[in-house]
């Protein structure tokens, strides 16, 4: 799993190509799973599969902007109940999804601010939304767009905060050792996308329970209407959790830690951690 989240990478231009049969079939079979998949806290995501960058309702609306993105052959957009906790199951299935995608050697990036959301409006009830689409194909290494390179260095997209300033024992005034039991898949947070590179996870080791907490960003995501770094969270889960399945440690999602106070860290959930 640590290769295939290392060659997970945003891709934002893709050869002009089709997928094939062979792909096409995987990508509905991945589609098809993470649709008959809840999240841990009880929410389902659903997800469509378009094998053309089009919507066909009657106005046949092109999908926005794409956020930059050349030549997309196909793409999966998600909908979710539009709330907290909805937003971290999206972005733990989602992210799933696309480590699998991945693992296909299909190329995709998360697009949440940059498309016409309302072109899928056909696709929620009044308290859902789709935050995230994804476009699906083959990258096109040999002709990125100065955008992308522009985007890939504003946010310093293969930068990531040291071990210590993410990760704490007992309190957060005391950083986590790298050679604790849960290091493997607390470094799989690390390396974990997140929105502009935000990394907004804290977490802190107590014992065997380890607790997951969000430090915002002000006003970061206010234009839009969800919540975006409670994505961020679902993210860093899916990693987490990847990483405890590898150390074939068993564990449990909550969020019934009886919260800590803490003026800069918001408390999401916790995972607790058996054996």
């Amino acid at each position: 799993m640590l290769i295939v989240i290392k060659e997970r990478k945003s891709v934002r231009t893709y050869l002009e190509k089709d997928l094939t049969e062979k792909d096409l079939k995987a990508v509905k079979q991945i589609v098809k799973k993470y649709n008959e998949t809840k999240g841990y806290f009880g929410h389902e995501v659903k997800l469509d599969f378009f094998d053309k960058p089009f919507v066909y309702t009657p106005k046949k609306a092109k999908i926005g902007t794409y956020g930059f993105i050349t030549n997309p052959p196909s793409f999966i957009a998600g909908c979710v109940d539009n709330s907290f906790y909805g937003m971290v199951d999206y972005g733990f299935i989602f992210e799933n999804m696309i480590l699998d995608l991945t693992e296909k050697k299909l190329g995709t990036v998360w697009i949440g601010g940059t498309f016409d959301r309302h072109t899928f409006d056909f696709m929620h009830k009044d308290h859902e939304i789709v935050p995230t689409i994804t476009p699906v194909g083959y990258e096109d290494a040999d002709h990125h767009s100065s955008k992308e390179d522009e985007v890939r260095e504003r946010v310093h997209a293969d930068r990531r905060e040291p071990f210590d300033k993410l990760f704490f024992n007992n309190d957060f005034d005391t950083p986590l050792d790298e050679t604790h039991a849960f290091a493997k898949a607390l470094n799989y947070v690390r390396l974990a996308p997140s929105t502009d590179n935000k990394q907004p996870w804290r977490i802190l080791v107590k014992d065997h329970d380890v607790h997951f907490y969000l430090e915002r960003t002000p006003a970061y995501g206010e234009s839009l209407d969800f919540d975006v770094q409670a994505i961020d969270m679902g993210i860093a889960l899916s990693h987490f959790v990847k990483g405890l399945e590898e150390l074939g440690l068993k564990f449990k999602v909550s969020n019934d830690f009886v919260n800590i106070k803490l003026p800069d860290y918001e408390y999401a959930f916790s995972v607790k951690v058996s054996s």
